[in-house]
């Protein structure tokens, strides 16, 4: 548990900045994008990720082919037993809606080359080789339309493990069968299936992944290629840069993936990063340490750790896209549904503080999850003994306070309940109102003063995920209530 914070006084972060600041002025390097196709993103702003597919039999995560190297011909084996008759689209996406998300975006081609849809350009999909024989695509996009959720296709568009000629990670392959021309696997199975998706299922997102073989000219042909099919369809940036390549891109290179037609930047998994010059982005995070399923992964977050996150995103001005992943038989970890059902309820009362804000130039002091640490020096540990090297665990903070904003009124998203008067030091502007979102028929009194404010709290917190204090902004007013 942190520290409780009293009437310690709290240091913004950015303090020079004005806590109203426009979202440009928090990206010196803002660069217009020629269209606005990813505006939705900034009112959508928490989204669901789902890795599923006939690895998850094995119960070891999605990249269980390549870690293992296994026999291409073994591994599609795996059709004959994939029947998940768990599988409920209308049940996944009824618990994103109540979870508070606003699209998802769903594997439909995996780096295993295996397709959750119908496909003429291959006989490795889920129609034609399983005896499940439903197009999971097709069913999800219905389920999508019921709930009003927006449907994005994850697509590995040029790693590809069983197709020949598809590229392997790092150029590692391991199967005779994986031989073949990269420029042939395009033309035969990545093109046709990209078209069939857009014609077909209509994303609203094509979500790509670990471009190992791209280059510029590659990635301006399969932009055009969509764009002629379906101009609106959002397009990421792992189309041309692997997602731990974005924070170290140079202008140049996000001038170029502007001048591509790329509409918002995917930034490396489950980091956070602490700015985008990019007018949209997003984050990906697993809800335990695995995206497909992991039968002994019991690393969950919990319900705060996850609205934490959401908050710090949006704070920053970008999306949270939290991943799921099923059972082999279709089902969702019980798990999984209590912490979204959890964020969902606390969502509901305080949406208003996460859906169209924007990013806020306050933020309260924290310090690395204990948890997350924990993880880190396991790992550290298992590392010395086996002489192997120790996988990186991300880091995760544990806050005190973040803030959101927009139409005039700041959210301080309290994590840790202050005893006595809550302070902010360095507050620019004046405030007219202040009330919780929970509760905002009754006021609260506040104190302003030289760039301190001081808010009387009430003894206890409205919600244990974090309660919501808006700080309604109103110039030449008296500050002292």
């Amino acid at each position: 548990m942190k520290p409780n914070l009293g009437s310690v006084l709290l240091a913004c972060g950015l303090c020079a900045l004005s806590p109203l600041a426009r979202t440009n002025d928090l990206r010196p390097d803002f660069q217009p994008l020629e269209t606005d196709r990813g505006a939705w993103l900034d009112e959508a702003k928490f989204a669901m990720f789902i890795h599923w597919g006939i690895s998850s039999q094995l119960e070891r995560g999605e990249w269980v082919l390549f870690r293992d190297k296994m026999p291409v011909a073994e591994y599609k084996k795996l059709v004959d037993t994939f029947n998940p008759v768990g599988f409920n689209a209308d049940e996944w996406m009824g618990l994103a809606k109540a979870a508070g998300m606003k699209y998802v975006v769903f594997t439909g081609k995996h780096h295993d080359g295996f397709a959750l849809f119908r496909t003429e350009a291959s006989d490795f999909n889920v129609v034609d080789s399983t005896p499940f024989g439903r197009d999971v695509l097709a069913e999800l996009k219905a389920a999508c339309n019921k709930h009003g959720l927006k449907l994005g296709i994850y697509y590995s568009h040029v790693q590809d493990w069983t197709h020949p000629g598809g590229a392997i990670h790092k150029g590692e392959s391991w199967d005779a069968a994986q031989a073949g021309d990269f420029r042939t696997y395009l033309d035969t199975v990545a093109l046709p299936q990209i078209g069939k998706l857009l014609e077909r299922y209509e994303p609203a997102i094509l979500w790509f992944d670990t471009p190992w073989q791209m280059d510029a000219p590659l990635g301006h042909e399969i932009v055009r290629f969509v764009r002629v099919r379906k101009p609106e369809t959002l397009i990421n940036s792992r189309l041309m840069y692997h997602g731990m390549e974005i924070e170290g891109l140079s202008r140049e290179q996000r001038d170029e993936l502007r001048e591509m037609g790329v509409d918002y930047l995917s930034y490396r998994d489950r980091t956070i990063p602490a700015a985008s010059p990019w007018p949209y982005w997003e984050t990906a995070m697993t809800l335990n340490q695995s995206w497909g399923y992991n039968s002994k992964d019991t690393a969950w977050k919990t319900p705060e750790k996850v609205v934490q996150q959401l908050v710090d995103i949006v704070g920053k001005g970008g999306t949270y896209l939290l991943n799921v992943g099923p059972r082999p038989d279709g089902t969702i970890p019980e798990e999984t549904v209590d912490i979204l059902t959890r964020v969902g309820e606390w969502l509901g009362i305080n949406g208003e503080a996460i859906y169209g804000a924007e990013p806020s130039a306050l933020s309260g002091y924290g310090e690395v999850d204990p948890a997350s640490l924990a993880r880190q020096r396991a790992q550290e540990e298992k590392a010395r003994k086996t002489g192997a090297r120790a996988r990186k665990v991300e880091l995760e903070m544990d806050y005190h306070w973040l803030a959101t904003q927009k139409a005039g009124t700041m959210y301080i998203h309290l994590f840790n309940w202050p005893e006595g008067d809550f302070k902010i030091d360095g507050f620019e502007g004046g405030i007219g109102k202040a009330y919780l979102l929970a509760d905002r028929e009754t006021e609260i009194s506040f104190d302003l003063k030289n760039g301190t404010l001081v808010v009387d709290l009430p003894p206890e917190p409205l919600d244990d995920l974090a309660t919501v204090l808006c700080l309604e902004m109103k110039l030449d007013i008296d500050n002292k209530r």
